[in-house]
């Protein structure tokens, strides 16, 4: 009897000593799986940044290429004036050089009307003009802050992968030790 309860004594001890191993496992790997959690829910954070700071700089790009092909038309507007300026002021000009004082009275009064034009049309040309580059600029600086947003995303990402990828492999280790 004595051999029996020994032996009942031995496995007894053994199957407790096995019991409180795995319940000392399960919590080990409960953590692993959690830090395993955490490290996906990070890259997914970064995959968001990623795709924020790709959108600012595809806004930002479409901003600027607006931008440029305003700013090229609105240059062909001023040649525009320009040339509009110079050919209304030739006749006059002409007209100046006359020997009858009321035509060139007249003709002074006309270019004054003239240039008064022009400083009206060059004054909105200018306002237009100030308010693109504005939009250029704007459009500049978006795709400036989206690229450093997105080396900042990427440097987290990567950093976050290798976090990943540890954790994965000492859950795995420690799944296997079990």
């Amino acid at each position: 009897m004595k051999i029996s309860t020994l032996s009942l004594l031995t496995v007894i001890t053994f199957l407790s000593f096995t019991f409180s191993q795995a319940q000392e496992a399960d919590p080990k790997i409960a953590r692993l799986i959690e830090k395993v959690d955490a490290a996906q829910k990070k890259m997914a954070d970064a995959d968001a940044l990623i795709f924020s700071a790709d959108s600012l700089i595809e806004a930002g790009g479409r901003m600027v290429r607006q931008a440029e092909a305003d700013l090229k038309s609105l240059a062909q507007e001023r040649r525009d004036i320009e040339r509009d300026l110079f050919n209304a002021q030739k006749p006059l000009e002409r007209q100046l050089r006359s020997k009858d004082k009321e035509e060139v009275k007249q003709a002074k009064t006309k270019l004054k009307e003239v240039e008064n034009e022009n400083k009206t049309a060059m004054r909105d040309w200018d306002s237009r003009y100030k308010l693109l580059l504005k939009e250029y600029d704007s459009g500049n600086k978006l795709v400036s802050k989206g690229k450093a947003n997105l080396k900042k995303a990427k440097d987290r990402k990567k950093d976050f992968d290798k976090v990943l990828k540890s954790a994965e492999k000492d859950l795995a280790d420690a799944k296997k030790a079990n």
